[in-house]
């Protein structure tokens, strides 16, 4: 009789230390995240898409074509066309700047390889889509305006730079 009232009273120990658990997890945070309906708060330096962000003093991008980000590129997701002037010489800017975001692996490589800040990797993550020439775009064409934190982080990087 003893070991049976033994194995009950382990049970509503075993229960109460369940329960206990349970009770504790109830009044916590939540950590997840209902997602669609709810959007996490990225950190600044989060790699979403990468665009090129228009200069608000100059009102053009930073972009030299420099070619140096198209170098970086493991993946070649990255082609740059050079503009041509009315003389037929090349001019430090980039007519066209097909980015493939398909083939980029949000590796960071061209950001770090620019030493204009032309590109930054932007806090937009979701990409997805069913129609695959919808990933390529032409960044120079796309007059991307930064907001908020990440503007401003941006334009820290310009500090004590003489304005072109």
């Amino acid at each position: 009789m003893t070991g049976y009232l033994s194995e009950i009273y382990d049970g509503i120990k075993s229960l109460c230390a369940g329960l206990g658990v349970t009770l504790k997890h109830c009044f916590r945070k939540p950590i997840t995240l209902q997602y669609p309906e709810e959007k996490p708060a990225l950190p600044l330096r989060a790699r979403g898409r990468l665009v090129m962000p228009v200069d608000p003093a100059t009102g053009a991008n930073r972009c030299t074509a420099c070619l140096l980000c198209a170098k970086a590129c493991p993946n070649g997701s990255l082609e740059i066309t050079k503009a041509v002037g009315e003389d037929g010489k090349p001019k430090p800017r980039a007519a066209k700047y097909l980015y493939r975001s398909g083939n980029c692996m949000y590796c960071n490589l061209c950001v770090e390889a620019c030493p204009f800040a032309a590109i930054i990797m932007s806090d937009e993550y979701e990409t997805g889509t069913r129609d695959r020439e919808s990933l390529d775009a032409d960044l120079a064409a796309e007059n991307h305006e930064l907001k908020g934190s990440k503007l401003s982080w941006w334009l820290s990087k310009f500090k004590g730079e003489e304005p072109s």
